[in-house]
């Protein structure tokens, strides 16, 4: 594909990011619509945002599918499913129909029925990163039916997208599961630091986390904690449970506690102790597999 034209369904922060970036390359023409486009203060952010990068504001759904060879979805999780059923009223054959929305990879799947359907191709891109330090760089998954179309077209402009496999619903997956460890891991920490600071030990408690953190990497991490707790977690339920004594002493919250309690006693429950004999396993998949095993 020689270098395609962008449409951008809605301007946000995403859009405007991207966009910014790519006017310091070989820029692509890029057009954009937004419903809010001429409505109050937000309107005249978009309006701005679109000149500064020298976006081409349309007026209507139909007249940037008509102008775009990639159509990036870019609105929000809740609207991304009428939006790709709007779409392909307005004639997508050919083209190919890009949702960058964090909606979950069943929704991505309904939409892509849609876009194939209509004859376009359709590609679950999922944002692995926050947009604005890497502008149009910012890494990308791309999943679908247009994914391997998609990352040539994309990278071949400058931008950052890793083709996955065929499957929509591959690129949204991995950002879900990847975010239950960062939300969950902000939560954590939110939660322990929340505490030391409190007790006066926040300094003494982040040089320790700091320590074990930074020492391995994030393979090595998941071989020391997953498969020893793998095999100590009855001993670790009663560590868990006497820390949310201690934040309810406290009059702290233990939200994240309380779940970490919960997932230790499940792991009791399926018996992964009796599974492993009472041994720690050589690498984290084993037990990832011993689940899958025990819980189908």
């Amino acid at each position: 594909m020689e270098t395609p034209t962008l449409g951008f369904i809605g301007f946000g922060e995403a859009a405007f990011n991207i966009s910014d970036g790519l006017c310091g390359t070989s820029k692509p023409e890029i057009f954009a619509f937004d419903i809010m486009a001429n409505n109050g203060k937000q309107g005249e952010l978009i309006r701005e945002r679109a000149e500064k990068t020298g976006v081409t504001l349309l007026d209507s759904l139909e007249s940037l599918i008509e102008k775009s060879d990639i159509i990036l979805c870019t609105a929000t999780a809740k609207e991304a499913l009428s939006i790709g059923k709007e779409a392909v009223k307005y004639g997508i054959t050919g083209k190919l129909y890009a949702d960058m929305n964090s909606a979950s990879p069943m929704v991505k799947l309904e939409i892509a029925g849609i876009i194939d359907s209509g004859g376009g191709a359709f590609i679950d891109a999922a944002l692995m990163e926050v947009v604005p330090p890497y502008r149009h760089k910012v890494p990308i998954a791309a999943s679908g039916s247009g994914a391997r179309d998609f990352a040539e077209a994309m990278n071949g402009i400058g931008m950052n997208v890793e083709y996955i496999n065929d499957s929509a619903g591959s690129s949204s997956s991995m950002k879900m599961f990847r975010s239950i460890f960062f939300k969950g891991f902000t939560s954590l920490l939110m939660e322990a630091l929340i505490a030391s600071h409190k007790a006066g030990v926040e300094k003494q408690v982040m040089e320790s986390i700091k320590g074990t953190l930074t020492k391995n990497t994030p393979e090595e991490l998941a071989n020391m904690f997953i498969n020893r707790t793998a095999v100590a977690a009855a001993r670790r339920v009663s560590e868990m449970e006497e820390v949310v004594a201690t934040l309810n002493e406290m009059k702290l919250e233990s939200f994240a506690s309380q779940g970490t309690v919960k997932r230790l006693k499940w792991i009791c429950d399926i018996g992964l102790k009796e599974h492993f004999d009472g041994k720690v396993p050589e690498h984290y998949s084993l037990v990832l597999e011993a689940i899958s095993n025990i819980t189908k």
